[in-house]
């Protein structure tokens, strides 16, 4: 079993590859090595950026913010205004959010989290 208790699941739809691209340049930008710390030691445990491939003609990406706890996931609410939606601001994507907790997981033997 991981530390993580909290997940917060989102998409990102864009109006091109172009759109996406510049996104995920600005992210990466955006969750420097010194941004990532300040996350990591307010509680974030795990974050992923996947691009949603099985939907013909959608540029989307899936992401999930993995968290200790509730009270990590709110440590991490101004760092997220600060450095990550700042960053990713002025871009024109549709957002779909979910938070959930922890009811279940498997995790193989080879997972490296």
């Amino acid at each position: 079993m991981t530390a993580t208790t909290l997940i917060n699941y989102s998409t990102r739809d864009f109006a091109s590859k172009e759109d996406l691209e510049l996104y995920l340049e600005r992210q990466d930008a955006a969750f420097s090595p010194e941004v990532t710390k300040l996350f990591t030691d307010a509680g974030m445990l795990r974050r992923v950026v996947t691009r949603i491939w099985n939907k013909k003609h959608t540029f989307r990406v899936g992401i999930v913010f993995e968290y200790r706890d509730q009270a990590a996931f709110e440590a991490c609410k101004p760092l997220l205004e600060k450095h990550y939606l700042s960053a990713v601001e002025g871009l024109a994507t549709q957002v779909f959010g979910s938070r959930g907790v922890v009811l279940h997981e498997f995790v193989s033997d080879e997972f490296q989290g």
